[in-house]
């Protein structure tokens, strides 16, 4: 169920993203915003591992997982960060390290791409990105993404949060994943275990007045969308 409704909200934020910003300079082959730096929840990391498995990319994948050795680790998980704000708390700001390209690039394409978590699908550009020219992204496209990685960390509260290859390596402890654990040593899994963070229910959005009531609208169409004859809110709320 947890999977539909994920699924559900990418194809929804996707729709959104591409009528909302129609002339993006993003296209097939860019991958200077493809970093280290890129926070999961662990459904999405199953989803990752799941379609490893299923295309045979196993010692491809395990190789590339291996050479992820610079990225940052988040402080804060985005429902942290939201909590403080509302509450009028003050957090150390995050320091994200200026690292290399994702190791499952390939030819500056995405070797994972038909199930790249929501932090990989919420970057946009209205201008051509370079290492010295950094992306311009909208208000309105801001606000939206933060507000939908919120709704994602809700969905997958209670379990592991955090940099996605320390996510990737803390889930090979399910049996299921056992194929890609056995090309790792059990304590590298273990370490990247004790650096994840645990996803967060929602606090409220962090939503501005003029941009607030177009994100409500995104929000709305999520929650009222359907997954097997329930809305989306009621899962969301247990109901």
């Amino acid at each position: 169920m947890k999977h539909k409704i994920l699924h559900s909200i990418y194809t929804i934020f996707e729709d959104w993203s591409s009528k909302s910003n129609p002339h993006l300079a993003c296209c097939k082959g860019c991958s200077t915003c493809c970093t280290q730096n890129v926070t999961i929840t662990a459904l999405e990391g199953e989803d990752i591992l799941r379609y490893v498995i299923t295309k045979k990319m196993v010692d491809k994948f395990a190789t590339a997982l291996l050479q992820s050795t610079d990225f940052s680790r988040p402080k804060y998980t985005t429902n942290d960060f939201a909590k403080a704000c509302l509450d009028g708390r003050d957090l150390d700001p995050e320091i994200q390290s200026d690292n290399g390209g994702c190791p499952f690039l390939e030819n500056n394409l995405c070797t994972i791409y038909p199930v790249r978590p929501f932090s990989c699908r919420l970057f946009v550009s209205d201008v051509t990105c370079s290492p010295g020219n950094p992306a311009q992204v909208s208000d309105l496209h801001l606000e939206a993404s933060t507000a939908v990685t919120q709704v994602i960390e809700h969905l997958g509260q209670k379990e592991y949060w955090g940099n996605m290859f320390d996510v990737l390596l803390a889930l090979l402890d399910i049996g299921e994943y056992r194929e890609i654990a056995d090309r790792f040593n059990q304590t590298l899994i273990i370490q990247a275990r004790m650096c994840t963070l645990t996803a967060k229910p929602l606090p409220g959005f962090l939503l501005s007045e003029e941009e607030g009531p177009k994100v409500a609208q995104l929000l709305e169409t999520i929650f009222e969308t359907e997954v097997d004859h329930k809305r989306i809110e009621d899962i969301l709320n247990g109901k």
